[in-house]
């Protein structure tokens, strides 16, 4: 049997055409979604409500974020995986440094909505910051890569919809030398991004200034908390995990 010449006014070999060219296309990734409602939760009181901030141009919604740590032996992409899996995300510098703040104002609230008494909102502080053994840390969303001279940030930012889309933009002006910064002055005037800004006096805090190839993470041993932009993102520990979170519908 004979094809017609024209199947709805298309010519069968332009038809083809242009199948071949719509295949050829790359295939859009699926957009993680990760809002989550008081439903969704069996545990609410393991999480704190942070709610949303604007620094600048950036800017997030009402978000969760846990208590404590999970995710623990596994490097920083397959932390990225399974929290994607679970329709959870990692904290990034800036979300982290204002969930710190938030546990030192002493208004913490957790998922049920009841203020978090002093000795636990101090637990997650003792965890984050406090100079002991055993070494604990924890993978934030942030990765450092160059594009001709220009230093950028790669993170996941929450769309209007509640997607959380993978954003790479310059680094901001921030500190860029290896050495001990002021903890609250850090909090109270990262740049939009998170990072410490130049003038940062000294304190208790080591800080790592960003680097190309490399992640971000905060930790704390015997010897120093700190805050570092200089992680290898395919090595893992067992004392290093993930804060997860969701967003707050």
């Amino acid at each position: 049997m004979k094809l017609p010449k024209k199947i709805f006014r298309i010519d069968p070999k332009e038809a083809y055409k242009i199948y071949l060219a719509e295949a050829s296309k790359p295939k859009k990734k699926p957009e993680q979604k990760a809002t989550i409602t008081p439903a969704d939760i069996q545990d609410p009181e393991s999480y704190i409500i942070l709610e949303g901030r604007a620094h600048g141009s950036y800017s997030y919604p009402d978000i969760l974020v846990s208590t404590g740590k999970d995710y623990h032996n596994q490097n920083w992409n397959q932390a990225h995986q399974s929290l994607h899996q679970n329709n959870e995300f990692m904290l990034t510098i800036r979300q982290s440094a204002d969930f710190i703040n938030l546990l030192k104002s002493g208004s913490a609230y957790d998922g049920k909505g009841n203020q978090l008494p002093k000795s636990k909102t101090n637990s997650i502080l003792d965890e984050i910051l406090k100079v002991r053994a055993p070494w604990r840390s924890e993978w934030l969303d942030s990765k450092f890569t160059k594009s001709g001279k220009q230093l950028q940030i790669t993170y996941h930012k929450i769309q209007p919809d509640g997607t959380i889309k993978e954003t790479t933009e310059p680094l901001e002006e921030c500190l860029m030398e290896d050495r001990k910064i002021n903890l609250d002055h850090w909090l109270n005037n990262a740049n939009s991004q998170g990072l410490p800004v130049k003038n940062t006096p000294k304190g208790d805090v080591y800080y790592l200034h960003p680097r190309e190839g490399y992640v971000a993470g905060l930790g704390v041993d015997s010897g120093r908390a700190y805050l570092s932009c200089g992680g290898v993102p395919r090595y893992s520990y067992s004392s290093r995990g993930v804060r997860h979170a969701k967003i707050k519908a």
